[in-house]
């Protein structure tokens, strides 16, 4: 039972954090240069959190080109031109065969 109001405390304060910002930026203009640097902010989150799980896989640096996920990686980037589908295909594709044959 305390697990549940662990959640719920965590809930209540996840939810307020944005109701507030809701209510304090709804009615405001922005600029077009403070719209498109806000539309990245996802890319940089997904990018850091991608990053290290490409470049230190075993959790310490390594030489990228002896990489399977890093050849991977820029499978996607590669392809991702055509869409997510044949992005992820390929990404894990290359993983795979990687993981097969070295």
């Amino acid at each position: 039972m305390n697990i549940f109001f662990i959640i719920l405390a965590m809930t209540l304060v996840t939810f307020s954090i944005r109701l507030c910002s809701l209510w304090f930026f709804s009615n405001r203009n922005f600029s077009a240069l403070t719209m498109r640097t806000l539309s990245l902010v996802p890319v940089a989150v997904l990018t850091s959190i991608c990053t290290p799980l490409v470049l230190k896989p075993s959790g310490i640096y390594e030489n990228p080109f002896m990489l399977i996920e890093f050849w991977a990686a820029i499978g996607s980037l590669l392809v991702a031109r055509f869409g997510m589908l044949p992005a992820l295909a390929v990404g894990m594709g290359i993983f795979t065969l990687g993981k097969l044959f070295i």
